[in-house]
């Protein structure tokens, strides 16, 4: 009889453990659990910090805001910024949270029902306009099947600047869905634009290298590239005293490694009595898929190979086998280099 009494009580012990140890949101009646491994982290928002939670990228197009507790949606978060290369901001709760488990629990349960009495809680984060961004990513771990709480008070203080803005939603949970989350946000921003939303759970985190990709991809959004260089590109201009003179360049490797240096502001120092116009660029420019030699007239803008200096002639000079043309100045405007004094310029693209 003994050994008959054993056996359910080690089934119960079995059960017990493992409905705690398994999950990641703060549940309640049977729902999934946070557990400080899984969903994420703010508790000690210094790690954001530490790391740098407010990033500008070089696509404008895009802005991440997400909250964390225990770094979760922080390594999602993460993943789409660098995919895109766009801007992040981290939203953090005034007050950090307890450490404790059981404490962090009984808050966040406290400030879910303070929220539906009309109460949110007081963050340090704020944007104030979202109008350059095309897809404003909003990520947050799933509490109690809701939102978390600084994500709700982000979005109730912020509704009327996110209105009409592409909103997509990205969240991490234990294994609850994230339908209930959804339709928090379309309440607390009524008029925004929701997208496809992306959900990972703990037994889906491991993919989300994979996943986010495909996610983004199906939104549309992606890294923005330069425009690779065409014949617009090889027109420039020079600014003297807020004149402005207009240049063709050459279509050869040593104009082209001198347009990726643009804009540069410059001294250019009298040479040879009048005759040039000269600097040094620094490093000196690449020569690959240059042709050598020219007969400068006034207005050319050379490379005198041996020393490495740019010289912009502005009178006719002899040929040499050591300059080379990499632009011309277009009509008169050689006339505002003409003389022996130096001349402060910048050179940028038109």
């Amino acid at each position: 009889m003994k050994k008959l009494f054993l056996i359910p009580l080690m089934l119960l012990a079995t059960l017990v453990f493992t409905s705690a140890c398994s999950e990641d949101d703060p549940i309640q009646d049977g729902q999934e659990q946070v557990t400080p491994e899984e969903d994420d982290g703010e508790e000690g928002n210094e790690g954001n910090n530490e790391e740098g939670g407010n990033m500008e990228g070089g696509n404008g197009r895009y802005l991440v805001l997400y909250c964390s507790r225990t770094g979760n949606t922080e390594r999602m978060a993460q993943t789409i910024q660098s995919t895109l290369d766009c801007d992040m901001i981290v939203v953090e709760p005034e007050t950090p949270y307890e450490d404790d488990y059981n404490a962090m629990l009984d808050w966040a349960q406290a400030e879910l029902d303070a929220i539906e009495q009309g109460n949110y809680p007081a963050i340090t984060t704020s944007v104030e306009s979202f109008d350059e961004y095309d897809i404003v990513f909003i990520g947050y771990p799933i509490w109690y099947s809701h939102i978390a709480t600084p994500m709700q008070a982000f979005l109730h203080n912020h509704a009327d600047l996110l209105a009409g803005k592409r909103i997509a939603l990205f969240a991490n949970s234990g294994s609850s869905g994230i339908g209930t989350s959804e339709r928090d946000a379309a309440t607390l921003v009524p008029d925004a634009v929701f997208e496809e939303s992306l959900l990972l759970t703990s037994s889906t985190l491991g993919n989300m290298a994979t996943r986010i990709p495909e996610w983004l991809e199906s939104l549309g959004a992606s890294r923005e590239e330069p425009d690779a260089p065409d014949a617009a590109s090889l027109n420039i201009n020079i600014i003297v005293d807020e004149q402005t003179i207009t240049t063709t360049m050459e279509d050869n490797g040593a104009a082209r490694d001198f347009l990726s240096r643009l804009p540069l502001e410059v001294t250019l120092e009298d040479y040879n009595n009048g005759t040039e116009k000269i600097f040094y660029p620094d490093p000196a420019l690449s020569l690959d898929d240059t042709p050598r030699g020219c007969e400068p007239k006034a207005g050319d803008i050379t490379i005198y190979e041996p020393w490495g200096n740019i010289a912009i002639f502005c009178r006719d000079w002899s040929e040499s086998s050591s300059l080379i043309k990499i632009g011309h100045i277009d009509g008169d405007g050689i006339s505002l280099l003409q003389g022996t004094e130096s001349v402060n310029v910048r050179f940028e693209r038109q």
